[in-house]
């Protein structure tokens, strides 16, 4: 019986839902099939398992608009799960029937009858099974949370349209920034990707720094970024920023105590002079760090001291008072 060599790739995952459905795959394949497990920016690919999260960005839809192999995005849905919904396979992964179907459809019916030592060379499928092209996704804060809770725990390149900026690890909490880039800022052509072997070499891994702390100055220090905070609204911060910036450390402590406690933009503009692009590039800084919570008008708010009663004042008060004394015989 003649072996047939499958290249296929799975990207974003975590250890356990990896595991999970390699172990799915080398079940339900002929025994005449064996199955390379390559990387997802293999030359040789035949075939593609993406997390949701990851599909996205800009180094996947490049890859899948060059190519033509089959792939599926995986996604977790408890009601749909085991089944194959719109080029998506949903987790948990129970059984593996719509799975062995999509499988049949789209590779083993297109496997070339001799064996093939390198690649399986696999039929190009309907337009409807590329990866359409999609925009850069608008950076806000669900861009942000995403990135920094919703992605599975694997390294991310941190890059623009200057380069690299960084790799990160989430789930340590740490940063390793490109030596090159030595003020490191950025504009609104940030993005992210799953970090490569490239991106890891272009990163100092013997230097590391404090993710949450790094990204803040990061953001605090790119001015474009005001323009993603609102002109006003209701927030409060999480945890006080690490400023590196000396000359305007007084300014966001300043701030980073209005906004421990709850604070309104324009409020904290009118009352201690502040302008609001700076509030908006303080409330942005804080978005990109994750550092941030939107809060109802109705919660506690940071409140100004009272301010005492100048002396001119206070002396006519009492002069009045003294005044109605002799007058009523108090």
């Amino acid at each position: 019986m003649n072996k047939q060599y499958i290249n296929i790739a799975i990207a974003g995952l975590n250890i356990q839902d990896s595991a999970e459905l390699k172990n799915q795959l080398c079940n339900i394949m002929p025994d005449n099939l064996i199955i390379h497990w390559k990387k997802a920016s293999d030359l040789h690919l035949d075939c593609l398992f993406i997390h949701e999260t990851f599909f996205n960005t800009d180094g996947m839809q490049k890859l899948l608009n060059r190519t033509s192999f089959p792939w599926l995005k995986i996604s977790k849905d408890a009601q749909l799960s085991s089944t194959v919904q719109n080029n998506t396979l949903y987790f948990p992964l129970l059984n593996a029937k719509e799975l062995y179907r999509w499988l049949e459809q789209h590779i083993m019916q297109s496997l070339p009858a001799s064996q093939n030592t390198s690649s399986v060379p696999i039929q190009p499928e309907a337009a409807d099974n590329r990866a359409p092209k999609h925009d850069a996704q608008p950076l806000n804060e669900r861009f942000f949370r995403q990135m920094l809770t919703g992605a599975p725990p694997s390294k991310l390149h941190l890059y623009d349209d200057q380069g690299s900026i960084a790799v990160i690890d989430v789930a340590q909490n740490s940063v390793w920034p490109n030596p090159r880039r030595l003020h490191p800022v950025t504009d609104l052509s940030f993005k992210y990707d799953l970090a490569s072997t490239t991106d890891l070499a272009k990163a100092d891994r013997k230097e590391s720094a404090i993710l949450q702390d790094w990204l803040w100055n990061l953001f605090w220090n790119s001015p474009d970024f005001y323009q993603i905070a609102p002109e006003d609204g209701h927030y409060r911060i999480h945890f006080w920023p690490k400023p590196a910036d000396k000359a305007q450390r007084k300014k966001i402590f300043q701030l980073s105590a209005c906004f421990i406690q709850g604070a309104k933009l324009s409020k904290i503009s009118e009352q201690h002079g502040i302008p609001i692009r700076t509030i908006q590039q303080f409330i942005a800084a804080n978005i990109a760090a994750n550092n941030i919570s939107k809060i109802n008008l109705w919660d506690a708010h940071y409140s100004p001291p009272e301010q005492a009663e100048s002396s001119a004042d206070k002396g006519f008060i009492q002069g009045f008072i003294g005044k109605l004394r002799k007058k009523f015989g108090f």
